[in-house]
C-alpha cells in the first residue's frame, strides 16, 4: 500500500502518495519563482513606458516653450532697439558686463558675443526658474561665457570692482530696494563703469511712487535719475523718448550714467 504523505509548505498543503516529495515541491517552488519574475517585469515595463511618455511630454513642451519665446523675442527687436542699448554700454573684448533682472536672457544672451570668449556676462536675477531656462539657452546657442546669479531683492551678490558695465533693462520699475541695488552695483563697478538703464515710462510723463510704479510696471525717468544721482553716478546722456512698443501708449526712456573716475591729486 502506498503511502500518502502530507506536507506544508508556502504554497499550501501537498499530498504526494508513492511518488518523488522533493521533487513535487521544487517543481511547485520554480513555478511561484517564474510568476514573481513574470510580474515583475511586467511592472518594470510598464514604468519605463511611463516614463518615457513623461520625458517625450517634457521636452515637447520645452521644444515648443523655447519656440514660442523666440517668436516673442523676434517681436521685441523690431522696436526694443536692442544693439542701440548694447552699444551704450561701451563693451570690448574681455569685459564682465551684468543684466540685473535677466529673466531667461533677452539681453543676456545678445550681449555674450559683445564680451567675447575672453569676457563674462554676468546674469542676475532674484527667480530661480527664469534663470534654468537661461542656462538651457546658452548651451543651445553655444554661449559659454554667460553665468548666472540668483540674487536678492537688496542685493544682486555681484564682486567688488570688477564689474565693467550694467544693464538694467525692463527691470528698475521691480525694484523694491532700489538705494540698496544701486550701492552694490557702484561698489562693483570699475572707475568709468557704465550703468544704463532703460524702462517704461507712465503714460503722459507723469511722475508716480516708486509704489506705484511698482504696480503699474513703469516709472518715470525724473524718479530713476534722482535715485542714481544720490548714489554718486554721473549721468553721461537721458532720452525720454526713446523707442515705443507698438499699440501701447508708453514711452520707453534711456538714461546712460557712469561711475566716477578718481580725481587725481594734483600738487
Amino acid at each position: 500500500m502506498d503511502r500518502v504523505y502530507t506536507v506544508r509548505h508556502p504554497t499550501g498543503f501537498i499530498q504526494c502518495g508513492g511518488c518523488d516529495l522533493n521533487s513535487e515541491i521544487r517543481t511547485d517552488i520554480d513555478e511561484c519563482k517564474l510568476r514573481r519574475k513574470y510580474r515583475i517585469r511586467v511592472a518594470i515595463f510598464v514604468l519605463s513606458v511611463g516614463l518615457a511618455l513623461v520625458v517625450l511630454s517634457t521636452g515637447y513642451d520645452a521644444i515648443r516653450t523655447l519656440s514660442n519665446l523666440e517668436t516673442v523675442e523676434r517681436e521685441r527687436d523690431q522696436w526694443q532697439r536692442p544693439g542701440d542699448v548694447i552699444q551704450e554700454l561701451n563693451l570690448k573684448e574681455g569685459n564682465v558686463v551684468v543684466d540685473l533682472g535677466s529673466g531667461v536672457g533677452y539681453f543676456a544672451l545678445k550681449l555674450a558675443p559683445s564680451v567675447g570668449r575672453s569676457g563674462k556676462v554676468l546674469a542676475v536675477d532674484i527667480q530661480k526658474f527664469p534663470l534654468r531656462v537661461l542656462r538651457i539657452r546658452a548651451v543651445l546657442s553655444v554661449e559659454d561665457n554667460i553665468d548666472t546669479i540668483l540674487g536678492e531683492s537688496d542685493n544682486p551678490h555681484l564682486p567688488l570692482g570688477s564689474v565693467d558695465a550694467v544693464l538694467i533693462a525692463n527691470t528698475y520699475h521691480e525694484l523694491t530696494h532700489a538705494g540698496a541695488v544701486l550701492d552694490q552695483l557702484f561698489r562693483s563697478l570699475k572707475p568709468g563703469g557704465r550703468l544704463v538703464i532703460v524702462d517704461r515710462g507712465p503714460p503722459g510723463g507723469k511722475r508716480e511712487t516708486p509704489h506705484a510704479a511698482t504696480k503699474h510696471h513703469e516709472i518715470a525717468p525724473d524718479l530713476v535719475e534722482g535715485d542714481i544721482r544720490r548714489q554718486g553716478f554721473e549721468v553721461v546722456r537721458r532720452e525720454d523718448h526713446f523707442t515705443q512698443q507698438p499699440g501701447e501708449d508708453y514711452n520707453w526712456w534711456l538714461i546712460v550714467s557712469r561711475k566716477p573716475l578718481p580725481v587725481r591729486d594734483v600738487r
